[in-house]
């Protein structure tokens, strides 16, 4: 399910999206994303560094990274510094970018239907539901949380099949850091970015 995740992460600016209904941020991000991989992505297979790229530089104005990190570390951000926390925001969302930006490229626009959001138009928290359905036509229920910001709707928590990544990351972290320390957990982040990027520059060089 990594094409879900990242699905609704190529966004309008932040002025208009602030007065879009949630559905329609989701729905617009994803054919708007969808648009600037067409024709790309088999020359992005090859380039996964320029795919981080084009998934970078339209998912972070979108995503509630800080709020997202914040819910992830759970009670250990109660003893973090403030540097601890921008250097396991910043390495939460790089990594989180190059584990599902491969996904995106073997999804295409029919398999998302966005359902009509049903919430209070004065919420400043919104789940929008959507359904993706897979290969062998299997639909599968994914769900958006976003909260309402200065800057627009921003998307912080992706739940599929009742599986929150959140959650999950919250718990898998958290061991993580209860066994070996929040330090430990931010280099081992940053260093499978470091890694995958290392990887993708040669993936690029051999396809050169």
């Amino acid at each position: 399910m990594r094409s879900c995740l990242l699905v609704l992460w190529l966004m309008l600016p932040a002025a208009t999206l602030a007065q879009t209904a949630p559905d329609q941020v989701v729905e617009q991000t994803a054919s708007a994303l969808l648009g600037a991989l067409e024709g790309r992505r088999e020359a992005l297979k090859a380039d996964p560094v320029a795919l981080f790229g084009i998934v970078d530089m339209h998912f972070l104005p979108r995503f509630d990274r800080a709020y997202a990190a914040f819910l992830v570390m759970g009670k250990h951000s109660r003893r973090a510094s403030a540097e601890q926390k921008r250097r396991f925001t910043d390495a939460l969302y790089n990594y989180l970018v190059r584990q599902y930006a491969a996904g995106l490229l073997a999804f295409n626009s029919d398999r998302l239907n966005v359902l009509p959001y049903k919430g209070e138009a004065d919420a400043e928290r919104a789940t929008v539901r959507t359904e993706v359905y897979l290969d062998d036509g299997t639909e599968v229920p994914v769900k958006y949380s976003l909260r309402l910001t200065a800057d627009g709707w921003k998307v912080y928590d992706v739940t599929i099949e009742n599986i929150s990544y959140i959650k999950n990351f919250r718990t898998q972290l958290g061991a993580e850091i209860q066994s070996k320390g929040l330090d430990a957990v931010i280099a081992r982040l940053e260093a499978d970015v470091i890694k995958s990027d290392n990887a993708g520059t040669e993936a690029a060089a051999d396809a050169a």
